[in-house]
């Protein structure tokens, strides 16, 4: 995971000019030679009025008056029209260098393709969202943003450009001397490290995690609270990730958001299901998130190869199966997972043992148990402890710690008694001897 290395890089506010021959150029302020194509600017008042045209060699205009047009790659260049949206902000787009608009002015902030794709940032409700697209304006992936609802609020959001250049433009979130942006930049180093990988990178900036591909394609914006980089709640494909004080499950091969932001606690996958806790009740969802057995239990277990597990509701224990189907009726005090075919049960106190058709094999008789979790278990039956196995057999042990303790504290009084009746009759053989 990248936690040092990376730093957001705001795109480069230097443009270089030239200084062709051709007299016809010296009406204009700025100019950019691109080859058979010249992009000049005439600045009437700076960072207040100014105009930018495309031009061929001959300084025949290709473009009506633009705000700014950037620099071409791939073929292509951002720009900016002179009509801004109605908060005030510039509309970009891309044009070749015939002048043709490629893909229509839409969007917030935009840059230069690379390697046939670059990001675009708009309106999303109340959110600002990311896309990508390709060289023909055809979307190619988009961060579901609506999930992130606390991040990257269009009312939180700073937008501003370098003066007379509106393609120089970006959108900042400030969280004190801290910016973050949507469009998450690496430097040279890091951006190589990345693309060699064979999956998604997880990286952290100012406490939040991001992810993104080896095609530097961001999956998961700047916005996590945590990666569960151990896969201690994760599996079955999935990685658990946390977004304020919920979680969700991302693929670990493509970074993308499997399972939303629903979940208040999860626990880790068995045989092919996860237990995920919402509104205090848990339920099952699988690797595709859908919802497999209601959230209806106060507590469960991990299903078994048994195919159960122990659920409870308003304090009653039984077993459900991956179906959630009740296998053993929600009808004791406590019910352990099964082990070796046998769950350990209480009611009214006793612990006893039951099979998976909810048969009780072993008589609620003990006072005090252990699951089966090896072929023999624990067991305490009148201060008395067992060795009990699997067909019922017992094997004496030893004594309760129950018992041990009494006979310590016993032991201690005894003593406590012994030793004040030594001290009164050493007192009493005192008092008789004679005086000198």
């Amino acid at each position: 995971m990248l936690l040092s290395l990376l730093l957001p890089s705001v795109r480069l506010f230097a443009q270089t000019n030239t200084s062709p021959n051709e007299a016809w150029l010296t009406k204009y302020d700025e100019c950019q030679d691109y080859g058979e194509v010249y992009v000049v600017k005439k600045i009437t008042k700076p960072c207040r009025s100014y105009q930018t045209f495309l031009t061929d060699k001959n300084g025949r205009k290709l473009t009506p008056a633009y705000r700014d047009i950037g620099d071409f790659e791939e073929g292509l260049a951002e720009f900016v029209p002179m009509k801004l949206n109605q908060q005030g902000h510039g509309l970009h787009g891309f044009i070749d260098k015939q002048g043709k608009v490629i893909v229509e002015p839409k969007y917030i902030s935009t840059d230069r393709f690379r390697q046939g794709k670059t990001w675009v940032i708009y309106p999303a409700d109340t959110h600002y969202g990311l896309s990508y697209i390709d060289k023909t304006g055809k979307e190619v992936y988009k961060i579901s943003i609506q999930h992130y609802s606390n991040d990257y609020l269009i009312h939180d959001a700073t937008i501003d450009y370098e003066c007379n250049h509106d393609t120089k433009e970006d959108v900042l979130w400030w969280r004190g001397s801290d910016f973050f942006i949507l469009n998450f930049n690496f430097t040279p180093f890091v951006t190589e490290q990345i693309q060699r990988s064979k999956y998604v990178t997880a990286f952290k900036y100012h406490g939040k995690f991001g992810i993104i591909d080896h095609a530097l394609v961001l999956k998961v914006p700047v916005a996590l609270d945590a990666i569960d980089v151990d896969y201690t709640y994760s599996g079955q494909g999935l990685q658990r990730v946390q977004y304020g004080t919920k979680y969700g499950y991302v693929s670990p091969v493509t970074g993308e958001l499997i399972v939303p932001f629903d979940y208040s606690d999860t626990r880790k996958p068995t045989n092919g299901l996860f237990w995920v806790k919402k509104r205090g009740k848990w339920g099952c969802i699988d690797k595709t998130g859908k919802l497999r057995i209601p959230h209806l239990y106060d507590e469960a277990t991990g299903f078994t190869v048994e195919d159960r597990s122990a659920v409870a509701i308003d304090g009653k224990f039984g077993h459900i199966d991956k179906s959630g189907k009740v296998r053993t009726p929600l009808t004791y005090d406590f019910a352990s997972y099964y082990q070796h075919g046998l769950s350990m049960v209480r009611m009214n106190n006793k612990y006893g043992f039951i099979d998976t058709s909810s048969r009780l094999i072993i008589p609620l008789i003990y006072d005090e148990a252990f699951p089966f979790d090896h072929v023999t278990t624990l067991v305490e039956r009148y201060w008395l402890r067992y060795e009990l196995s699997l067909d019922g057999e017992t094997h004496f042990v030893g004594f309760s710690y129950k018992l041990k303790a009494l006979f310590i504290i016993a032991g201690l009084l005894i003593f406590i008694w012994l030793s004040r009746l030594v001290k009164d009759l050493s007192s009493k053989f005192r008092a008789k001897l004679p005086r000198r």
